[in-house]
């Protein structure tokens, strides 16, 4: 029974790490796309 325990904490820890990194690494694709794109519309306005 104690085996269950320690396989469903090391599936949560697993999912906890696994969310958090996909976050972090996502929001730094966002960041330079959205970077982007307000660089090429200011460049468009200025011209």
């Amino acid at each position: 029974m104690e085996i269950v325990y320690f396989a469903g904490a090391f599936i949560l820890l697993s999912a906890l790490i696994y969310g958090t990194l996909h976050t972090r690494y996502r929001n730094i694709y966002q960041r330079k796309g959205s970077d982007q794109i307000v660089r090429d519309r200011y460049e468009h306005n200025i011209n």
